[in-house]
């Protein structure tokens, strides 16, 4: 499990080998926006391309379900693509709720 910054606290896979995301628990509010639900599931779907199949968004957790056999190869892109955008999201949201 990484431990990666101020907003997303890890990114791994799960017994079913799907992609978790979990943010800070201070963050989880804006996975229940709906805009941004679907700009995550978007990107998601962009960056993994033929391997993508879902997307299920919990309290604080991202669930991303890959074709099988890409799994390992789409977290480690997981980790460096799309969790980049959601931490640029997330510091414009961070700064706009705090002006």
């Amino acid at each position: 499990m990484d431990n990666l910054n101020q907003f997303v606290k890890y990114v791994k896979l799960d017994d079913e080998k799907r992609i978790l995301i979990a943010l800070q628990n201070q963050f989880e509010s804006y996975l229940q926006d709906l805009k941004i639900r679907s700009m995550l599931k978007d990107a998601a779907s962009s960056l993994l391309k033929d391997d993508f199949i879902e997307v299920e968004i919990g309290k604080n957790i991202c669930r991303i379900t890959v074709a099988e056999g890409s799994e390992e190869k789409n977290l480690n892109l997981v980790k460096t693509e799309l969790v980049k955008g959601l931490e640029m999201a997330m510091a414009f949201f961070s700064q706009m709720n705090h002006q």
